[in-house]
């Protein structure tokens, strides 16, 4: 996760001191927009978390890696034009952020709020209550799409990264244990994922995000460094691999589709190989969303590795 929001990286790391001013100001700003958001109506919570997001999108240096991240996925693509889809995804970040704070919310009144679209071997998938390893992308409604598993009452362990400011990760984690997932750091390794998967749990992870280490994946047909793992695993433990968005509707409404669960289109290759032919699927599902709401990809943080700077 990025390791400050609300002020410029390079302003905040020129001095310890001013590094520690820079975590204490934004811990502060998201305790009281934590508290703010949680009093307000949903509507109201959207637009003010929009708007409040939005204010430093020109100033933030997370917006040079998401203008970076559009000329690659887009290279036909005007600079204006990605400077005005840079300056959406702030405003559509601070959407995600209220829905995270909301989501029991948008829980609770989910029959006049959410609409679940399953294909048809989703919709047995899900009766079954299967292990899963379900997969999303930071696109549209992303924090609503897990919802889709307490509907049909999975239980779940979402795979988190660790923020860097220890006060922020402790607000968004309690949002999260709040509404009953478990928690796996993504820095725990593969045993705990093994693990939940082997008695019947399941996983769900937003895995269009650059990995420390990984397998360089085509991604827009420029390759990326992409995490397999969790795929591998799922192959290996015999847990199937469903892909789900969810998007934004008018009237504080969301839509959350539930695709057909993955198969390995060569079953007779080894893992390795059948987990990099299976992310080239997830991809594809990524790439069309992210074409249709290009302004909803929260891509803050740089996708590719720095050899194919433009």
């Amino acid at each position: 996760m990025p390791e400050f929001y609300l002020i410029p990286k390079r302003l905040a790391r020129k001095a310890p001191a001013l590094s520690s001013a820079a975590q204490w100001v934004e811990a502060a700003v998201f305790r009281f927009i934590f508290w703010l958001m949680r009093k307000l109506s949903l509507g109201l919570a959207l637009r003010l978390s929009a708007f409040t997001f939005g204010l430093g999108s020109a100033y933030s240096d997370k917006a040079d890696k998401a203008r970076a991240n559009f000329a690659i996925a887009f290279p036909d693509s005007s600079p204006e034009w990605r400077e005005r889809t840079t300056k959406k995804v702030f405003r559509y970040l601070g959407y995600s952020a209220a829905e995270l704070l909301k989501l029991e919310q948008i829980w609770e009144e989910r029959e006049q709020r959410i609409e679940f679209v399953l294909e048809p071997q989703a919709q047995k998938h899900m009766e079954s209550k299967q292990a899963t390893v379900f997969m999303t992308a930071h696109v549209g409604a992303w924090q609503v799409a897990s919802l889709v598993t307490r509907q049909f009452g999975f239980t779940i362990n979402a795979i988190y990264a660790p923020e860097s400011n220890p006060i922020i990760q402790h607000l968004l984690l309690g949002s999260r244990r709040s509404f009953g997932e478990k928690l796996i750091s993504a820095d725990a390794g593969p045993r705990p994922l093994i693990k939940a998967l082997k008695a019947g749990e399941s996983i769900i992870m937003a895995m269009d995000t650059r990995p420390d280490a990984g397998k360089l994946i085509p991604f827009f047909g420029v390759d990326a460094l992409t995490n397999t793992s969790a795929i591998g695993l799922a192959l290996r433990t015999g847990a199937a691999v469903v892909v789900s968005r969810a998007e934004r509707l008018p009237g504080g409404r969301y839509r959350v589709t539930v695709y057909d669960p993955l198969v390995s289109p060569i079953p007779d290759a080894p893992v390795k190989e059948q987990a990099v032919a299976m992310t080239e699927i997830v991809h594809h599902h990524f790439e069309d969303w992210i074409r249709e709401y290009p302004q909803e990809w929260v891509c803050l943080k740089r996708r590719w590795p720095k050899a194919h700077k433009l």
